[in-house]
């Protein structure tokens, strides 16, 4: 079981890589990739059994903000989702798109977290000598 669980975990890990490789051409790359970075980190940590509650709530708290902030931009986009597609092209006019694109990957990102942080737990707490949660 621990083997399926590191394998979710590592799932987890390619595809918050995968957000942050996704970034590298955006105008806002730093602050995403320190986001989905700091996302990544849960279940790399999980992986090596080094389950961190310090960067869980870390890792949490910087995906539920970057959602938060994004909220109004997905709103909008929730209001002319008939009239413009999700996948185009950014457009100064319109940034709600970038927005709404931006809150659904904080999404994932938040859920990815929250899934990592509980496996990684869960594996901790199955070692036979683990340690307190840092």
């Amino acid at each position: 079981m621990t083997y399926f669980l590191k394998f979710i975990l590592l799932i987890h890990f390619i595809c918050l890589i995968w957000f942050i490789l996704l970034q590298l051409n955006d105008p806002d790359a730093l602050i995403w990739i320190g986001i989905y970075g700091m996302a990544a980190l849960v279940p790399l940590l999980g992986l090596f059994n080094r389950y961190s509650k310090l960067i869980f709530w870390l890792a949490l708290l910087c995906c539920a903000l970057a959602a938060l902030i994004e909220a109004q931009g997905a709103y909008t986009y929730l209001q002319h989702r008939h009239e413009e597609a999700l996948m185009q092209s950014m457009n100064p006019a319109k940034p709600y798109i970038e927005e709404a694109r931006e809150f659904l990957g904080s999404l994932i990102a938040l859920g990815l977290v929250i899934l990592s942080g509980l496996i990684a737990k869960r594996i901790k707490n199955r070692l036979p000598h683990h340690h307190n949660d840092k």
